[in-house]
């Protein structure tokens, strides 16, 4: 019977390992330093320009605000308008006495 056997043992699966380790650090390192010289890339070009806003042309439009100090507010009258409501929201008043719950409350907490 012809078997192939294959025997891996500890140090073996360590070495592989710590090599495949090795390979991959060294790959990205590459792929690093490739990337960081490459200025013709389209990020590395894109990121050199300032964004533009879309309401750039309508702020250069807009004329300055101007005040007026000449002008002012005096008192407003307002004895011609009607009052439609006497306040605002409902006003509930409870004849229930709460002192005696209040008084438990605070022995409670003593």
């Amino acid at each position: 019977m012809n078997e192939i056997s294959i025997s891996i043992n500890l140090p073996t699966i360590i070495f592989f390992s710590i090599t495949l380790l090795v390979i991959g650090v060294c790959l990205f390192l590459i792929g690093y330093f490739i990337g960081k010289q490459d200025s013709s890339g389209v990020f590395t070009s894109a990121t050199n320009i300032k964004p533009t806003s879309f309401f750039e042309e309508a702020k250069k439009d807009k004329q300055a605000l101007s005040i007026d100090d000449t002008k002012y507010v005096v008192d407003i009258k307002t004895s011609g308008m009607e009052k439609k409501y006497e306040s605002l929201g409902e006003i509930k008043k409870s004849e229930e006495n709460i002192s005696n719950s209040i008084n438990k409350l605070k022995n409670m907490k003593r």
